[in-house]
């Protein structure tokens, strides 16, 4: 992609009120859903891994008119392998009327300097957690954004898909009804979180999963025994002798992560895991459920048979510095 009219733009890190004026400005010039303006505002702030000095304004004269934000590991993410060699690129927004003048790749060029002097060896876009956003760009509604990084030699990973189900229509198939009684009468119950599982769901977590998962365990969890969420947000499935199988979250209209122990899968588990809290989201009001990232084989395993429907489709991108 060519630089069709370059202008001098100057790239500043942010300070605080910097940050929080161009975060208002971002969804005006980028396509940021699922998220509203206080909902990506809330997830950005409260990253502990986040630095303003990786917060990369462009400016020309003296307005805003392109944002990239750097975020690398400084706090690790709990029982998740190192990753503090990997710099993230979690945001990339450019004013429309700008695009195509070089400030993207000029905000990009600066995200990898603030990577390199933190001793930085590769960048995503931008499998990032905590304060996770999306796989990376969307490849249509962020078009532009997949052009300006494949042109400074960021390479295609994957390519995750986002889903959707309307809850208002959804019916549970035969097929899942059939498992649950099945399940049953081999000692395997679903069941909301209580404080008697709680520990043993955070100890599956940590055993089977990595990272993310163990903190939605733990924050769901916790928020669940403090009585300041619904104990439907966390479906655990256990055996008769009380081990955990595997889980299924939510929050709000958002599902997953949702979970099989490795030895059980393919008994039909994840199936009622999911429908349970698929009930359980239209209980809470929820119009649809959605969630960001499965694969196009899960997909067909798991939640085509379900109801859900293929909605975006993003790309995941890596360079080496």
């Amino acid at each position: 992609m060519a630089n069709l009219r370059p202008v001098n733009v100057s790239i500043r890190a942010s300070d605080v009120p910097t940050f929080e004026r161009v975060l208002g400005l971002v969804p005006d010039w980028m396509d940021v859903s699922p998220f509203d303006r206080d909902g990506l505002f809330r997830r950005l702030v409260s990253d502990p891994n986040l630095d303003l000095e990786g917060a990369l304004v462009a400016w020309l004269g003296d307005e805003p008119v392109g944002f990239v934000l750097a975020v690398g590991r400084r706090v690790p993410l709990e029982n998740a392998p190192d990753d503090s060699h990997r710099g993230y690129l979690t945001l990339l927004a450019v004013h429309p009327s700008h695009r195509r003048e070089g400030v993207g790749r000029a905000l990009v060029r600066a995200a990898e300097a603030f990577h390199v002097a933190q001793g930085r060896k590769e960048v995503w876009v931008s499998p990032y957690a905590p304060a996770y956003l999306w796989p990376g760009p969307e490849l249509t509604r962020h078009a532009d954004g997949v052009a300006c990084l494949t042109a400074e030699g960021y390479q295609e990973v994957y390519r995750p898909i986002s889903m959707e189900i309307d809850l208002r229509r959804a019916e549970e198939p035969g097929f899942v009804r059939e498992a649950r009684q099945r399940l049953a009468s081999e000692g395997v119950g679903f069941a909301p979180l209580g404080a008697g599982c709680y520990l043993r769901t955070l100890e599956f977590a940590q055993r089977v999963f990595k990272g993310d998962w163990v903190r939605v365990v733990r924050e769901t969890g916790s928020a669940i025994l403090s009585g300041e969420a619904s104990p439907s947000r966390l479906i655990v499935a256990t055996a008769d002798d009380g081990r955990v199988l595997g889980f299924s979250h939510y929050e709000g209209p958002r599902f997953g992560p949702i979970g099989v122990c490795p030895g059980q899968r393919g008994r039909k588990i994840g199936q009622v895991l999911m429908w349970e809290t698929l009930h359980a989201q239209r209980s809470a009001g929820h119009a649809t459920a959605w969630f960001l990232w499965s694969d196009d084989a899960t997909a067909n395993r798991l939640y085509d048979g379900a109801g859900f429907r293929t909605v975006r489709r993003f790309v995941l991108l890596k360079k080496t510095l």
